[in-house]
């Protein structure tokens, strides 16, 4: 349980997805250029131990050890044609083909309990050498696609944590740059009252007549009383 939190949180990184995706590309450019056809390479001798390993309950490899060799042979007995037994007899004759340079077991001829009666069980790649090449290609083409997955998972998590940015700089086209336009100040407003010479009143609309004697201005339907009313401020002048 405690693993298994360690690696959610270890993937939650977006870095994390960067750095296994350059691993995986490299593996896979690895596994693709290190693929060769098979080179088998006949080995004989007596069988000194063959053991069977499982993983978490299914089998995974058997192991082959020769007397006076100190070399350990791998093999997956699924893998071979006719069905190898589940068991070999110890001290037995056996002759084995390996890939050159490896311990892999592309082939194996086993006798019964008198080294008489051969089997000779064989793999794919025993048969076709050349299909180890196109294996081993393929292996490494899904491993590097698998890695730059894991870049662009990175990426995509990359962009989406920056967000969206404003363009603060000129277009990338190299077109010219927005106009800023700076809004005019709001003309101040005008006061209502009269006119410099006394004659006039200002409404905040219109310029009003005012009586003879300076007491009161006409509204359109009645008169005002002027009162206490001083000068007018951004009016506009009064019409002559």
């Amino acid at each position: 349980m405690l693993r298994a939190q360690m690696l959610l949180l270890l993937f939650r990184s977006r870095w994390t997805w960067l750095v296994l995706g350059i691993v995986l590309i490299a593996v896979g450019a690895f596994v693709y250029l290190g693929a060769h056809p098979a080179a088998p390479v006949e080995v004989d001798g007596t069988i000194a131990s063959y053991k069977e390993y499982t993983t978490n309950g299914s089998y995974d490899h058997n192991e082959l050890q020769l007397a006076g060799d100190s070399n350990t042979y791998s093999l997956d007995k699924n893998s071979f044609h006719p069905a190898m037994p589940d068991e070999v007899y110890k001290d037995g004759k056996v002759s084995i083909w390996v890939d050159s340079g490896s311990t892999d077991v592309l082939a194996i001829t086993l006798y019964d309990a008198n080294d008489e009666n051969p089997t000779k069980y064989t793999t794919d790649h025993y048969d076709n050498p050349v299909s180890q090449r196109s294996d081993g290609q393929s292996a490494g083409l899904v491993v590097g696609v698998l890695g730059a997955i894991s870049i662009a998972i990175f990426g995509l998590a990359f962009v989406i944590r920056r967000g969206p940015r404003r363009m603060a700089m000129q277009p990338a086209g190299g077109g010219p740059l927005p106009m800023q336009v700076t809004a005019a100040p709001a003309a101040a407003p005008s006061s209502i009252g009269l006119s410099p010479d006394g004659k006039w009143y200002w409404d905040g609309g219109q310029w009003r007549n005012v009586s003879a004697d300076g007491h009161y201005w006409w509204d359109g339907a009645n008169w005002q009383a002027v009162g206490g009313v001083v000068t007018s401020a951004g009016a506009p002048p009064p019409t002559a």
